[in-house]
């Protein structure tokens, strides 16, 4: 049903919930995981801010990354190289899916207290209401701290 799933990462505890359910969907599907980490870098009006700014979060984004494919791997789970893109999270999250041609997106709810660039509700939203693919929305439950769902169960 699904052959390549796409977790967008943000650092914040919402995204970490989301990658068990991801990893699981993989899994049970045989699809690859794919994985993105988007430096919003929208805001910044000159080149060398934007270039500032990813420069900033792009090794912090570059460990989320691996975190998750050596997860994957952990669970011989197909892996790309996974991503880190700059500009409107909404937009290069999109933009990532279709190039790839994914057929399923895994995203947390909220990314409040996230590195600086969270994936915020609207942007979830936001990836929900523009993709043709299905999307899982991850959500922490009142009071619950990461990895409490830790089955990987959706709920």
């Amino acid at each position: 049903m699904y052959e390549r799933i796409l977790i967008p990462i943000d650092g914040s505890e919402a995204a970490a919930n989301a990658i068990p359910h991801a990893l699981n969907l993989a899994e049970t599907y045989g699809a690859g995981l794919y994985t993105v980490s988007v430096v919003d870098t929208d805001e910044a009006d000159e080149s060398e801010t934007r270039e500032a700014m990813f420069d900033e979060f792009e090794a912090e984004s570059r460990e989320m990354v691996e975190d998750v494919i050596r997860r994957a791997e952990e669970r011989d789970i197909r892996t790309t190289a996974g991503s880190i893109a700059e500009g409107k999270p909404h937009r290069a999250i999109l933009d990532y899916a279709d190039v790839r041609d994914i057929d399923l997106i895994v995203m947390g709810t909220h990314g409040r207290g996230g590195i600086r660039y969270p994936l915020r509700r609207s942007v979830t939203e936001k990836v929900v209401r523009r993709t043709p693919v299905p999307v899982v929305c991850v959500r922490l439950g009142k009071g619950e701290a990461v990895g409490e769902r830790g089955n990987g169960e959706e709920n």
